[in-house]
């Protein structure tokens, strides 16, 4: 077989260390650690299984080194010996699988407790307004000597190096930045200026550490505001740090106020990935290594390339490895193919970063909980198992029942897989999603699950099949809300608006915009210019627009998108008929609204379709229902209910 990676496997020099290959894991927040901010098992479990992955580096999560100013809890810290055991823990169990680790060196500045920053200037974050406090002349001192200390102090736990945390907004990019940094001091001013911090930063961790000691940066190349960091100042910038001995940078672009910083363009489906030819600028100014974040580029093909064209060092992937931990082997083995996807749904940074949740992915159950999920072996009483549905769900169930060792077959009443994955992927930039139905489908059929498209399952069906087990993924079926006129020649259903099974007409409106679907179909309608206006008329009761859709794809669409797309909404509103001309709606006032449309679209939600499951139970020794079918909800629910109930098979 030809060999498609050359540069992707070859090694490279970092300091006195080899990296084996040019795959490194990106630092990515968990809240993994105790309350407390130590290293748990938890935290081990996750980083040990992508070490054993094949990758070369992993860049433990941004790790606070005062803990005055942390900013997501719990987070791990090293602002204390204490915390030294566990570090070292860690450290040795990933350099058990082979893989180096940097440790990340974090101070939240503006977006911590008790918020400071270089000057006064205020700044929206994940949290809301901050309005800081300027720091004084003796809190530089402390901060720098905080950051000094912890790198010592990660030295000692047996890190193979560190890295300063210098762009998402952070303290470190706040005096970097001329838009957050007014100060007049030797820390504000000029580019020199601003690198002042992080440059007695590095001065003072290559002191104590030696000259052997790695000291990487991630820095901000460019910040998407009027008075921002542009990338020529962001080249000087690290050309002062180059100076002092750091050995390698990478970049994430714009603050926490464009909405830009994680990681750059290409967070968002229907975002483009843009990073290469960043760090090709960097490449072609400096003499030291650069690494490249992927920023939605998942593609290792495209990774091969740009490392060819000498546009980067090495490439740090992030969201592909929470998705796929074990992406590098697969890599390496040239098994492409059987790569889980990451879909750009980002409930990871809505789970690990905006609710106070855990790090969670959609379409691996695994993280997390890499322990307990296990699948090490197979179970010495398979039994047969049904699955209904060939959505996400099913897919998922059935994968999942398979690798545990029983005989599944999955049947599907439609001529294709992916359930309502296919109508979901429908809208612009969400054909992403279809490659974990690819993906699932690849992985079931090659480990022995039997699937039939075009049939439709009945008790009849199942009493046929004398499956020992059942699993119903049936999914929904679309709601039709009780309105006079609703069914008239003109009221369609959103999915078949997407579909291509029903036209609009210049003016329409949708039904519904709590969920994503009314909101998706709007946008869909407009930027494909099959109407002139389009107007979502929605009950809201003090709730947001699109308020199921992940915060990140959320804002880019109404911030970016919708602007120049000119669609209206109409909060508050019920609809008391739908007429010839378009529906009357009536307001929390009772006035009555005429508003006119020649299509009025559909999109109040879903009924889940439960009949099987209610005929089938007491009928069959184990019958579950999972997906939509319970309550029609996103992948995350039916694919996470599909590992799980799979693992809980009776073993009698």
């Amino acid at each position: 077989m030809e060999k498609k990676f050359t540069k992707l496997l070859e090694p490279i020099r970092l300091g006195p260390h080899v990296l084996k290959n040019r795959m490194i894991m990106s630092p990515m927040w968990n809240r993994y650690a105790s309350v407390n901010g130590e290293v748990t098992q938890q935290t081990i479990d996750y980083y040990v299984e992508r070490a054993k992955s094949g990758v070369a580096m992993i860049i433990q999560e941004a790790t606070g080194v005062d803990p005055n100013h942390l900013w997501i809890e719990p987070q791990l810290r090293i602002d204390d010996d204490k915390f030294v055991p566990g570090l070292h823990r860690l450290v040795e169990a990933i350099h058990n699988h082979g893989a180096l680790i940097i440790c990340q060196l974090h101070h939240a500045g503006m977006f911590g407790r008790n918020p400071v920053a270089p000057s006064d200037v205020p700044s929206w974050g994940a949290g809301g307004l901050s309005q800081p406090k300027t720091m004084t002349l003796a809190e530089i001192d402390e901060a720098r000597e905080l950051f000094i200390a912890a790198g010592y102090r990660a030295m000692e736990a047996g890190y193979d190096g560190v890295e300063l945390h210098g762009s998402t907004s952070y303290l470190l990019q706040q005096f970097s930045s001329p838009h957050s940094n007014k100060r007049t001091d030797k820390y504000g001013g000029g580019v020199e200026r601003r690198a002042a911090l992080a440059r007695e930063i590095t001065r003072g961790i290559r002191s104590r550490c030696g000259p052997d000691f790695p000291i990487g940066y991630t820095t901000v190349p460019y910040e998407e505001v009027p008075d921002g960091m542009r990338v020529e100042e962001a080249i000087d910038f690290t050309r002062f740090l180059l100076r002092e001995g750091i050995d390698y940078v990478h970049f994430l672009p714009g603050t926490y106020e464009t909405f830009h910083y994680e990681g750059g363009r290409g967070t968002c489906q229907r975002q483009k990935s843009g990073v290469f030819d960043i760090t090709k600028a960097f490449k072609d100014a400096l003499k030291m290594n650069v690494f490249a974040r992927t920023c939605g580029q998942n593609d290792p093909l495209v990774w091969e390339e740009s490392l060819k064209k000498g546009e980067a060092d090495a490439i740090l992937i992030g969201r592909a490895m929470l998705s796929d931990p074990h992406l590098p082997r697969k890599v390496i083995e040239g098994r492409l193919d059987d790569i889980r996807p990451c879909i750009k749904c980002n409930y990871c940074y809505e789970s690990g970063v905006i609710k106070k949740y855990q790090l969670g992915c959609s379409l691996n159950p695994e993280l997390g909980r890499e322990r307990e999920y296990a699948i090490t072996s197979k179970v010495s009483h398979p039994k047969k198992a049904l699955v209904v549905g060939g959505g996400p769900g099913g897919l998922e169930a059935a994968r999942v029942a398979a690798l545990r060792g029983h005989d599944v077959t999955l049947m599907e009443k439609e001529s294709e897989l992916g359930g309502t994955m296919i109508v979901a992927s429908l809208p612009i930039g969400k054909e992403i999603l279809m490659s974990f139905v690819k993906w699932a489908e690849d992985q079931c059929r090659k480990i022995g699950v039997s699937i039939r498209l075009n049939t439709e399952v009945t008790p009849e069906v199942v009493k046929e099949a004398k499956p020992d087990v059942v699993i119903i993924a049936a999914g929904a079926t679309p709601l039709i809300p009780e309105i006079p006129g609703v069914d008239k020649p003109h009221v369609v259903i959103a999915e078949d608006v997407l579909r291509g099974k029903a036209g609009v007409g210049k003016r329409v409106v949708v039904l519904g915009g709590l969920g994503q679907t009314g909101v998706e179909t709007a946008d869909f309608i407009m930027e494909k210019g099959l109407a002139e206006t389009v107007t979502i008329v929605m009950r809201s009761g003090g709730r947001r627009l699109a308020e199921g859709m992940d915060p990140v794809n959320r804002a880019h669409l109404m911030q970016v998108i919708w602007p120049r797309l000119g669609i209206k909404v109409m909060h508050n509103m019920d609809i008391e008929e739908i007429t010839d001309n378009g529906l009357v709606g009536i307001d929390r006032n009772w006035q009555r609204h005429p508003i006119e449309a020649d299509t009025v679209v559909l999109a109040r939600g879903y009924v889940p379709s439960r009949t099987l499951y209610e005929a089938l139970r007491g009928q069959v020794p184990e019958v579950y229902a999972i997906g939509d079918c319970v309550k029609a909800r996103n992948i995350r629910e039916a694919v996470h209910e599909g590992a799980y109930i799979a693992r809980q098979i009776r073993l009698d």
